[in-house]
């Protein structure tokens, strides 16, 4: 039998170590919460890194109008769950621009199943201003944005003005506010169709990637759909909501439970909170995102911002391992 390699051992131990001792990101989660069930699985995985002390949720914001107006009911079930039942929830009451779409298959479910004290998304607080009260009171330079559906909080958040919460513009805030904004959206170095949260709002899309300047760090569609992830909560037990979603939502004919799916926003949650960890990543900048008028995306280095986006480094296995048992974790005692 081989003998460890004691510099593997000490750089694990190293990194667990800092994980253990960093001060908690803090995060706002915006998510499309209503047709694919990975918001549910990166919620799990967010919850599982706030037990872990490794986040803090200050806010969760919805984007997409949910058919079955229970977006936020969903969130408030998952937040229940795991002990965190009092966290600020808004709903942006329009949602993403287009129209149409499947009804959900477990935001209702999700609802009436489990306990929550939310309300209908369009008798929740505004989106908008969840997000400009929780920015105002966090300090300086201290939250993560995650951003895992369309981009219209964010445009409208960014065009936002002076209110009740805070005598800055949306501009101002966040270049006060918000040391890093994550988003899960488009594909790289170009996608050949548009990416479905970049389609979601186009002119939303279009806005932020031209407007925005903070740091902005990108995951494309190719991450996720080689991380095949959603199994793992099979070990799990029945009054898990998470577990639940994944059992209604149907990938390839069968359900999501049975043999798991593509987890776009769940590695997105993983990065906002541990960032890029370069055994992990390979991380692309010194150039910046071009979304068109349609939808597409591309990285040009014709005008370098502060725009980065991520590359899967020596393949999915570690980052799908870690996933999974984040997203199966059971909620910490503590928060019990």
């Amino acid at each position: 039998m081989p003998k460890p390699n004691l510099l593997c051992i000490l750089t694990s131990f190293c990194v667990s170590a800092s994980l253990a001792t960093a001060e908690p990101v803090k995060v706002i989660f915006d998510t499309d919460m209503a047709n694919d069930c990975d918001d549910v699985g990166a919620l799990a995985v967010l919850h599982a890194l706030a037990d872990r002390g490794e986040a803090e949720i200050l806010a969760e914001v919805t984007n997409r109008k949910c058919p079955g107006n229970a977006s936020a009911a969903a969130c408030a079930a998952i937040n229940t769950y795991y002990g965190r039942g009092n966290i600020p929830i808004g709903t942006d009451k329009d949602g993403a621009k287009i129209s149409g779409g499947r009804a959900s298959s477990y935001t209702p479910a999700l609802r009436d199943e489990f306990p929550h004290q939310a309300k209908p998304d369009d008798e929740m607080p505004d989106a908008l201003a969840i997000y400009r009260r929780t920015l105002a009171a966090q300090p300086d330079g201290s939250v993560v944005i995650c951003s895992v559906g369309a981009l219209s909080n964010l445009e409208d958040l960014w065009h936002s003005k002076a209110d009740e919460f805070s005598p800055l513009s949306g501009t101002e805030l966040v270049m006060k506010k918000v040391k890093l904004t994550v988003i899960m959206g488009g594909g790289f170095p170009r996608t050949a169709n548009p990416e479905t949260n970049i389609k979601l709002d186009p002119p939303a899309a279009v806005s932020v990637v031209n407007e925005w300047r903070g740091p902005l760090l990108w995951q494309g569609y190719e991450i996720g759909a080689a991380l095949i992830t959603g199994s793992e909560l099979q070990a799990t037990p029945s009054n898990n909501p998470v577990r639940r979603a994944f059992e209604l939502r149907m990938h390839h004919g069968k359900p999501a439970l049975e043999h798991g799916k593509p987890s776009h926003d769940q590695a997105t949650v993983l990065l906002a909170v541990r960032g890029p960890q370069p055994e992990l990543w390979d991380v692309v900048d010194k150039g910046r995102v071009i979304v068109d008028s349609d939808g597409h995306t591309e990285w040009s280095r014709d005008w370098p911002r502060p725009h980065r986006y991520v590359k899967i480094k020596n393949g999915p296995s570690a980052l799908q391992k870690i996933i999974g048992e984040l997203m199966a974790a059971p909620p910490s005692k503590r928060t019990r």
